[in-house]
């Protein structure tokens, strides 16, 4: 859908097809509030038009963390020439550039490194995330950042369109037309609106975006220095 035709599906579903109880302009405000909602329901790996890649990003350093941490980057519009949705939340991943992804580690796997209580391989990169910023350990080097763009907000251009894949308009909607139907006090239909959305969302995110079994889900790095599968775990021989 356009966000024209949009604009005129709320209209119908809202029984105000002239605009006397919410004209476009509030319509079109919460269509955008629906959109940035729809994109923290759905799993990452869903949002395939929004993923983005920056690549040959020049690491800055510091002394915030630790002399092991110091490599840095800010993953901001600067750096990306997008703003990843969620700042550094957004961030699905990171490689040396056009070489080998970076392993994630929590913060507190990072502490536990910089105690001796836990340790990396020599020649391994790894980052976490403090501050808004990645942090790489073991490596200097350009990287590429992997992430979530924010999407651009809709507007009433008669052909202007949604950034996120047509396979989710309906729930953006369906989720536009229960605030709307919360600013008019009916809440029966405000929950009507939002169950049928939610219901298509769960449906949704049931279904890996590349038919992968567990695709979606993060690998466990909790036991031991060894990424461990979620759905295909390693088992002695």
């Amino acid at each position: 859908m356009t966000t024209a035709e949009m604009l005129t599906v709320l209209g119908d579903r809202l029984e105000d097809t002239s605009g006397d109880l919410f004209s476009d302009t509030v319509k079109l405000r919460y269509l955008n509030i629906a959109q940035d909602k729809l994109i923290q329901l759905l799993n990452p790996h869903l949002l395939t038009d929004l993923q983005t890649l920056k690549v040959d990003i020049t690491l800055l350093t510091d002394n915030d963390v630790d002399t092991h941490f110091k490599s840095y980057f800010i993953p901001n519009n600067t750096t990306l020439d997008s703003t990843p949705f969620g700042g550094v939340l957004g961030v699905l991943g990171i490689r040396v550039a056009n070489s080998n992804f970076i392993r994630k580690i929590s913060f507190d796997m990072a502490k536990d490194f910089t105690t001796g209580y836990f340790g990396f391989s020599a020649t391994e990169p790894v980052y976490f995330a403090f501050k808004n910023r990645i942090y790489i350990y073991n490596t200097t080097a350009k990287v590429d950042c992997y992430f979530i763009k924010e999407p651009t907000a809709l507007a009433t251009s008669p052909t202007a369109n949604s950034d996120l894949n047509a396979i989710f308009h309906d729930a953006l909607v369906e989720l536009a037309e229960a605030e709307l139907w919360r600013l008019s006090n009916n809440q029966a239909r405000k929950q009507d609106a939002e169950q049928r959305a939610y219901g298509m969302i769960g449906r949704y995110n049931q279904n890996p975006a590349t038919q992968v079994v567990g695709e979606g889900l993060p690998f466990d790095h909790s036991s031991s220095n060894s990424l461990v599968d979620p759905i295909y775990p390693n088992h002695p021989i």
